[in-house]
């Protein structure tokens, strides 16, 4: 997402005054993000709105603004060593996936909301909110082409990926299927 934000604001065209957006720092987990922010390490952090929600409601953080993200927020990966020696594992894996986001989303009215304010501390209303703005596939197999382009050209903008990079190379068909 701090690409995302840097090609928005002009900051990684060559031929743009700015300085290079290359100075961004990892700071491994949202305590130390919010440690940072309050303090003179960071300027500003990104994270999902709902997980940083309690926070901003508790003034210990100000929200700036919201961004969406051009592509899915969760995508699964595996490399091509693991597919070639795991891949019946891994298609199990998926249909496990699969049967818990469609039992989730099944007790969206119930028990899911009761799960996320268990785990996860948040308010009743604010959870049964969130679950109005999210949506999830069906099928995990699936990996959306124009998610992909969008990111590769992200990617390519800020330098982290060099070479052209066709998007049929990036999705194994005997675990997953590229969507238009």
């Amino acid at each position: 997402m701090a690409f995302v934000v840097a090609d928005q604001q002009g900051w990684l065209d060559p031929a743009a005054a700015t300085e290079p957006f290359n100075r961004f720092e990892s700071l491994q987990n949202f305590k130390a993000m919010r440690d940072a922010v309050n303090g003179e390490q960071a300027d500003f952090f990104m994270w999902e709105t709902f997980m940083t929600k309690p926070y901003h409601d508790s003034g210990e953080l100000k929200r700036l603004g919201e961004i969406t993200p051009p592509w899915p927020a969760f995508s699964i990966a595996a490399r091509r060593d693991l597919i070639a020696r795991k891949g019946e594992d891994l298609r199990r894996a998926l249909a496990a996936v699969d049967q818990a986001t469609a039992l989730f989303v099944a007790e969206r009215d119930g028990r899911s909301v009761d799960l996320v304010v268990e785990r996860l501390g948040h308010d009743r209303e604010d959870v049964r909110s969130w679950f109005k703005t999210v949506s999830y596939p069906a099928k995990s197999v699936g990996v959306s082409r124009a998610a992909l382009e969008v990111t590769l050209e992200t990617l390519r903008k800020a330098g982290v990926v060099e070479r052209e990079v066709v998007v049929e190379e990036l999705v194994d068909t005997s675990v997953a299927r590229l969507d238009a």
